[in-house]
């Protein structure tokens, strides 16, 4: 993120405007923390000047918040993608049971025809869940859920028209949806696409290459994971 905000600073240096207007131009600094809370598993899409930005919110309810920014420095919660995720006895802790620890993951955050699409995962439910409006501020929205749970995915849209999500942890695994998001592609099976996506980050690893987030940048595909290797850092891989 460090470096999306660098080459954004760049781009919209004041030594690229006349010296009028950038003397006129207010400047937006950014410090670490830029959001100062807990803001995991992030997922960000720019739609027009805007950007959005989701996160996890693990067993709370409301779930999945929804920031807005126009800077990336200064972020804004204007939703969240669901009020219940479910409403078995853990979600609701009742007859004994509680979620604590569990609920929701690591969303993922996309823009399609109109349309915005926040989708996650629970341990809680079992399910992969799919959220979707016309007006991410605003809704109202709709819920899909369907089985399996598919780990730490990436929603991605293709040019030909398909939908597929790519998930996993350490075997990163590629699935096709519904046109709709609905649920897998009946007649198709998930595939193996990275056996090892860890490999990068070194031979000894405690936590696998996971949290995909897939992107497609003049015809060429970039799949973005975290690692963390053993007495070492987490480590950013790209494919």
């Amino acid at each position: 993120m460090n470096k999306t905000l660098l080459l954004l600073a760049a781009l919209g240096s004041p030594w690229l405007l006349p010296r009028a207007a950038a003397q006129a131009l207010p400047t937006a600094q950014a410090h670490n923390p830029v959001v100062f809370a807990d803001v995991p598993d992030m997922s960000m899409i720019r739609v027009g000047k805007t950007y959005y930005m989701s996160s996890t919110t693990m067993h709370l309810s409301p779930g999945v918040p929804l920031m807005k920014s126009t800077d990336l420095v200064s972020w804004h919660l204007v939703s969240y993608a669901y009020d219940t995720l479910t409403s078995t006895d853990a979600m609701t802790l009742t007859h004994g049971k509680s979620t604590y620890g569990r609920g929701s993951w690591a969303s993922s955050l996309r823009y399609h025809q109109g349309t915005y699409y926040v989708s996650t995962f629970a341990q809680t439910s079992g399910k992969t869940h799919v959220y979707s409006t016309k007006n991410i501020e605003k809704g109202p929205w709709k819920a899909v859920s369907f089985r399996p749970s598919l780990h730490d995915h990436s929603l991605f849209f293709d040019d030909d028209g398909r939908v597929y999500m790519v998930y996993g942890s350490g075997k990163i695994q590629l699935a096709e949806l519904t046109a709709d998001v609905a649920g897998l592609k009946p007649g198709t099976t998930p595939r193996v696409i990275i056996e090892n996506a860890s490999a990068p980050a070194g031979p000894n690893i405690n936590l696998p290459a996971e949290g995909s987030q897939l992107f497609k940048v003049n015809g060429k595909y970039y799949l973005f994971n975290i690692a963390w290797p053993r007495d070492g850092m987490r480590t950013v891989i790209v494919h």
